[in-house]
């Protein structure tokens, strides 16, 4: 029996800390307005009329699919998907932007800053005291713009705009709002007043009241029936006898077989609609499994971390014969090297983009760098064309298996944060090393570390990160934030589990 590719070395874990609070994702996502795609509830696709299709490679605009451009970060211009970082829709039609201060004037776009739209359709140069008036433009200092009844240009000593006369003003004004107490107030069942000596409401449904009627979601049923049994507001028909409903799961006599949500009492496990032994194999979404083929789960797939030409990304499971293993993973898509594609990733999301000439990734968002400028994962419209881009790409932890088990790595809760001089201080609060040999264990739980501020990902108080150890001494950010509970559990178990 062998260890995970490595001598022996020292674990050291804080469990103290372990104990402390667990890191809670934002799993928040771009806003799809204008999109017409809906989820279908299965390995993250969604329908676009009637194709499906994953909202990390693609968009869905007007029932039309635009490939190689997530929605996560897409706009749709009619039936086409664009990119609102670096295009501007302008009448139904995509224009890429020359600037970040750009807007469209009808079907063209022009410069804010130099000069303006009026009548939403005629361009302008800016100059000074100059302002719209309808589709053309006049001098503020020696005309006004009437209504007459259309907009027109009139010499200023034209009396433009009359004065209101204090009736208009109080007409305009209304009189002071009065305000209407309300009744007394009456319980109803979504809109309907009842009386719950007489009714009862079960999720906006109406039923007579009776003291053994209980609700269960919109159905009632009565506590002297034992063939039936509310399970989380699920109500279950023809259930056996002293069947019992524990964290959402009926259990029942011994002799039940797996069906649906109802699993045995005794000896047996489900997975699925079968029972299987756990001490032999592995129950991967309802997938029984012979832990010969390995121990953990990729979606519903088993597979074993120590084949380097399986890549689990996700939850879905790749075969890299074809490509010798090199490959990466992109969220739950593979990005294969040298395809001429680019992965740009988030602490919530991961899109592969097709590279350009000076682009670079800003966390989620591939940016045109003649427009805008990152730092620390934020974008900004002040393009800074001598900058320097990240030189690596932080990526959740499980990617980073089973890479990371034979480095001096270790796991560091982000206490606080300063900012000077371009620098970035960060107190670290060390909760667990990995592949660390005993007479270099770190005695103090407490590290100052310096990054470089607008190169390096950004970072949260309070949240915990893995990070690594240079030889001379610096430390560098590998991870998306993980949990304290169970990603680091898996960090270790994969890492120290003895291979057969």
């Amino acid at each position: 029996m062998k260890n995970c590719k490595a001598p022996a070395f020292v674990v050291a874990i804080f469990f103290a800390t372990f104990a402390q609070g667990v890191c809670h994702h934002d799993r928040g996502t771009h806003s799809e307005v204008g999109f017409s795609g809906q989820m279908e509830g299965i390995h993250h696709l969604h329908n676009c009329g009637n194709v499906s299709y994953n909202i990390s490679g693609s968009s869905c605009c007007n029932g039309n699919i635009s490939p190689g451009l997530s929605q996560l970060v897409a706009d749709c211009c009619g039936s086409v998907a664009y990119n609102p970082l670096n295009e501007i829709c302008c009448d139904s039609k995509v224009l890429t932007q020359s600037s970040t201060h750009v807007k469209c004037c009808g079907k063209d776009m022009y410069l804010t800053t130099t000069h303006m739209c009026c009548g939403g359709n005629r361009i302008f140069n800016r100059k000074e005291n100059l302002s719209c008036c309808g589709n053309t433009t006049f001098d503020k200092t020696t005309h006004c713009c009437c209504a007459n009844p259309e907009l027109v240009v009139m010499p200023k000593h034209e009396t433009c705009c009359p004065k209101a006369t204090d009736e208009m003003k109080e007409s305009q004004q209304g009189s002071p709002p009065t305000l209407t107490l309300p009744k007394n107030s009456e319980p109803k069942c979504r809109t309907i007043p009842f009386n719950p000596q007489e009714k009862m409401c079960c999720s906006g449904k109406l039923y007579k009241a009776s003291a053994l009627t209980k609700c269960c979601g919109e159905h009632v049923y009565t506590l002297s029936d034992d063939s039936v049994l509310c399970c989380n507001g699920v109500l279950h028909r023809n259930v056996p006898e002293q069947s019992e409903c524990v964290g959402g799961v009926i259990y029942t006599a011994a002799n039940t077989t797996c069906q649906m949500s109802t699993r045995p009492r005794l000896g047996e496990h489900c997975c699925g609609g079968q029972t299987f032994n756990p001490r032999t194999h592995i129950c991967c979404n309802g997938h029984s499994h012979n832990k010969m083929n390995g121990n953990f789960c990729c979606g519903s797939e088993v597979y074993d971390h120590h084949n380097q030409f399986l890549r689990c990304c996700s939850g879905h499971l790749y075969n890299l014969t074809q490509s010798r293993g090199k490959a990466e993973c992109c969220g739950n898509l593979l990005l294969q090297y040298n395809n001429n594609q680019t992965c740009c990733s988030s602490s919530t999301n991961s899109i592969i983009y097709q590279t350009k000439p000076k682009h670079r990734c800003c966390g989620l968002y591939y940016y045109n760098t003649s427009l805008w400028s990152c730092c620390a994962e934020h974008l900004k419209p002040t393009p800074k064309p001598n900058s320097s881009p990240a030189e690596y790409r932080i990526k959740p932890l499980m990617d980073l298996i089973p890479e990371m088990c034979n480095k001096t790595v270790f796991f560091g809760k982000v206490e606080s944060v300063a900012l000077a001089n371009y620098q970035r201080h960060v107190v670290l609060k060390v909760v667990g090393q990995v592949n660390v040999k005993s007479e270099k264990v770190i005695k103090d739980p407490w590290l100052h570390v310096s990054l470089d501020h607008c190169n390096s990902p950004a970072t949260d108080n309070g949240m915990t990160y893995l990070w690594e150890e240079n030889h001379n001494g610096k430390y560098k950010l590998l991870s998306h934030p993980v949990d304290l509970t169970s990603d680091i559990y898996m960090f270790y178990s994969v890492c120290y589990q003895k291979k057969g």
